[in-house]
């Protein structure tokens, strides 16, 4: 027997399948015995493929169609259950045990992009070519952000192939984009000395005693802001870091997840001890906020308040706050100080560190290291004239 077509219904040399259209595309799909044997097209077997047939019209028309319903044979009743990629996307993040601040990123990415480019698509049917696809479609501001997008879909995408849900990560062979990481931007140390000045000569003291304790303590701009009187040790003078102020929110915990002392030095102190006349006896916090009375709850507060229009008083380039920290460590360096401690007050990595400030780090040594490498290539190659190598 050929190939024909009977009204929804299609007959085929030993199967029946029911052709219909639902959700803007085409099925066709084989009617099977209860067995899970194919149903052969006997003149019996046909009607009820017609009324079958039939049925999937009216559930369609009425909005109540479950492909697992009637079909619960077909590929597509499998990828049906297993849901659209927005659906598992959010049952992902549900249970995902992240910081506080990561989880509220993640969240701004799921919601504001995946879901928008791929959440209707059913997850089985997911394609390196539909992610691809929306990368190319982010206008990115960087490279940097493109990756953090693909990272945080890989991670929850992980999720599905561990519950068998997928046989392989589909963004497990998408590159990621090259981009160029910026260098510290360091305030010199006639520059720290002006901002301070100002800040003290212009602002509430509280103002100048946070930037002043910023320069020479090298604190991350979190950490600084969560800083409290219980984690200062003024008698022995040092600090133990291990909390952090992320998206309007305390953690218990500091970027790299590891706690450090930091040992102050007498700038960092004098800070300090004119702030304890502040807050010692009235909060736990040790920099409030001068406007309301408060623990600094964003950072852009600070930044528009006093030190945007410090900078811009003073003549000096723009750079953020934040490099108050690489200030210090550069003023560290430049003194002599052991690169590996100085990485440890800072809460860096040694890898990072020196990526990060090599060139202070080297900066007096650079030319007394040639003479050591010259003074050793002459104990066993004798020297050569310019002319010579002409």
């Amino acid at each position: 027997m050929g190939r024909r077509r009977t009204g929804s219904i299609e007959i085929r040399a030993s199967s029946i399948r029911i052709v219909f259209s639902w959700n803007g595309k085409r099925f066709r799909e084989t009617v099977y015995l209860d067995a899970g044997r194919v149903l052969p097209p006997t003149a019996p077997n046909i009607k009820h493929a017609e009324r079958l047939a039939s049925d999937v019209g009216r559930a369609i028309a009425l909005g109540a169609f479950k492909i697992g319903d009637f079909f619960p044979h077909s590929r597509q009743a499998d990828e049906v259950q297993a849901g659209s990629v927005g659906d598992f996307l959010d049952t992902w993040f549900k249970q995902a045990e992240l910081k506080r601040s990561t989880l509220k990123t993640y969240k701004r990415m799921k919601d504001n992009f995946w879901k928008p480019h791929i959440g209707h698509i059913l997850l089985p049917a997911l394609r390196h070519s539909d992610i691809t696809t929306a990368l190319k479609n982010g206008g990115w501001p960087s490279g940097k952000t493109r990756n953090n997008y693909l990272s945080m879909l890989s991670t929850a995408l992980e999720l599905a192939v561990n519950d068998e849900k997928l046989v392989r990560n589909p963004c497990a062979r998408i590159e990621g984009a090259t981009w160029q990481k910026k260098g510290v931007d360091p305030f010199s140390a006639g520059e720290a000395e002006a901002i301070i000045a100002h800040m003290r000569g212009k602002y509430p003291a509280q103002v100048g005693n946070m930037v002043e304790f910023w320069f020479y303590s090298g604190l991350r701009t979190g950490e600084l802001i969560a800083l409290d009187w219980a984690h200062v040790d003024l008698r022995d003078g040092k600090a133990v870091i291990d909390q952090s102020f992320v998206i309007d929110a305390l953690e218990d915990t500091t970027k790299t997840g590891m706690a450090r002392t930091v040992l102050l030095n007498t700038r960092a102190m004098a800070a300090l001890l004119r702030q304890k006349a502040h807050t010692y006896l009235a909060d736990k916090t040790v920099f409030l906020d001068p406007g309301t009375g408060t623990p600094w709850a964003y950072e852009q507060n600070f930044r528009k308040r006093y030190w945007m229009p410090t900078l811009k008083a003073l003549g000096i380039r723009y750079r953020r706050a934040y490099y108050c920290r690489s200030t210090y460590a550069t003023i560290c360096l430049m003194a002599g100080a052991n690169p590996a401690f100085v990485a440890q007050q800072l809460g860096h990595g040694l890898d990072v560190f020196f990526r990060d400030y090599a060139k202070w780090i080297n900066a007096d040594q650079d030319r007394s290291e040639l003479v050591k490498i010259e003074r050793q290539l002459g104990s066993f190659a004798p020297r050569v004239s310019p002319a010579e190598g002409d």
